[in-house]
C-alpha cells in the first residue's frame, strides 16, 4: 500500500498553498506520534501536513497538521 500511496503523493497538492506533498520521513512520523492516523502527506515546505487513514489522505483545509518548518 506505502507504494501506491507513494506514487499518489506525487501528485497530489496542498489544498491551501498548493505545494507538492511527500510521504512523512521515520523523523516526521514521529513528530507528528501523537496524531491519530496511519501516515502523513507532508507540505514540502515542511510547516503542515495531513493525516492518513486507513490508506486514505484527507486533504481537508481543517485537517492541516501544523508543523515546525526545518531550521
Amino acid at each position: 500500500m506505502a507504494d501506491v500511496l507513494t506514487d499518489l503523493a506525487s501528485l497530489l497538492r496542498c489544498p491551501v498553498t498548493g505545494q507538492q506533498l511527500h510521504l512523512a520521513t521515520p523523523e516526521e512520523f514521529r513528530a507528528l506520534a501523537s496524531h491519530d492516523a496511519d501516515g502523513f502527506l507532508v507540505r514540502e515546505d515542511g510547516a503542515a501536513a495531513f493525516p492518513v487513514k486507513g490508506g486514505i489522505p484527507s486533504l481537508l483545509p481543517e485537517s492541516l497538521i501544523p508543523l515546525q518548518p526545518p531550521t
